[in-house]
């Protein structure tokens, strides 16, 4: 695990744990896919021993790893060399189970190709979380408190066709180096879904990186998108932040005001804090929005892993007309992690 700076882990206290409102620890419940709580809308499957499929569900499921559009293991199996070779075979592995990350990690670690995970901690009720190859490497994801099995089926669908937005305000960076774009390798993403007792929610963070003379530029993005519940409660704010070690370059969007919706820069005495809050302006209130967040940091050489301490912190208000209005608030703290020349073998 990568070391921690005393100012990471001050970062990690002030952002993870502030604000203790309800619903910061709320259990989510199912995610459901288009077709059916209890349907797979992909196929064929291949279930090993141990996975718990929704009642009356009857996937297309096929013996072979490889000729399967996902593969399902449960997270207690201590056979690596399946769910590894699977991987190696560009097929997507889905872990259900408690602790359901740490199967993945080891995976990913073991495979070869670059990864990241936005956070390398988790806790016994994380029941799916999978890797998935792409052009850039290995693409991760964790649920968040998921009820298993109910929204199993709902998950695997997520896996697969992961949630496409674009950023409600402009965070484009404008002083990169020349010719990053070109050049950078791009690594990722990694995502955490979650449904809470309120609404849903997405986490996605990104990264880029380029080398020069000056020395190793990466590119962080963190991506928030928060959605309305079906009650009382309307998607309020997203705040994003994020904790380096090495030198912060740059940073994006600026404070504005624009298309509904208001950002906020908070100063950080230190420098290498950057924290934005996105918030519904006016009288208009939209079912849900995305925010985006960049940062660039420089370091003497490419960080084996590159490692910061983020979080992407959601809001929702129950609007009232005589009471004071009631908060919803959801976190996602923790280390990110990212290997660009891949993990060490296990």
């Amino acid at each position: 695990m990568p070391s921690r700076s005393r100012r990471a882990l001050l970062a990690a206290v002030g952002t993870g744990f502030a604000g203790g409102l309800a619903g910061c620890s709320a259990r989510l419940g199912n995610l459901t896919s288009q077709t059916g709580p209890n349907e797979f809308s992909v196929g064929p499957l291949y279930v090993a021993d141990g996975v718990p499929l929704p009642d009356g569900a009857d996937p297309q499921t096929v013996d072979d790893p490889a000729a399967a559009r996902v593969a399902l293991f449960p997270s207690d199996g201590f056979d690596r060399l399946e769910p590894g070779t699977a991987l190696r075979e560009s097929t997507p592995v889905v872990v259900v189970g408690r602790n359901a990350q740490v199967l993945p990690m080891d995976l990913c670690a073991a495979d070869g190709r670059p990864y990241g995970f936005a956070s390398d901690g988790w806790g016994s009720d994380t029941r799916v979380a999978a890797a998935v190859p792409s052009e850039d490497g290995l693409v991760t994801h964790v649920f968040e408190g998921i009820e298993v099995p109910g929204g199993l089926a709902g998950a695997v669908d997520t896996v697969l066709n992961p949630p496409r937005t674009a950023c409600a305000v402009d965070a484009e960076l404008s002083d990169r180096p020349p010719g990053f774009d070109e050049e950078a390798r791009t690594l990722g993403p990694s995502y955490v879904h979650g449904r809470n007792d309120v609404a849903a929610f997405t986490r996605r963070d990104a990264v880029r990186v380029v080398s020069d003379a000056d020395g190793t530029h990466v590119e962080l993005e963190l991506r928030g998108t928060i959605r309305g519940g079906d009650g009382a409660y309307d998607a309020d704010q997203v705040r994003l932040v994020a904790s380096f070690d090495d030198r912060l370059r740059a940073t994006a969007p600026p404070a504005s005001e624009t298309g509904g919706l208001a950002v906020r820069r908070v100063a950080e005495e230190t420098g290498d804090t950057v924290d934005h809050r996105f918030t519904q302006a006016g009288d208009g209130v939209r079912p849900e929005f995305t925010a985006c967040q960049r940062s660039l940091v420089t370091a003497a050489e490419t960080p084996d892993p590159f490692s910061y301490v983020g979080n992407a912190r959601f809001r929702w208000r129950d609007q009232r007309l005589i009471r004071e209005d009631d908060l919803w608030h959801h976190h996602t703290p923790g280390q990110g992690v990212w290997y660009p020349d891949g993990g060490r073998s296990v």
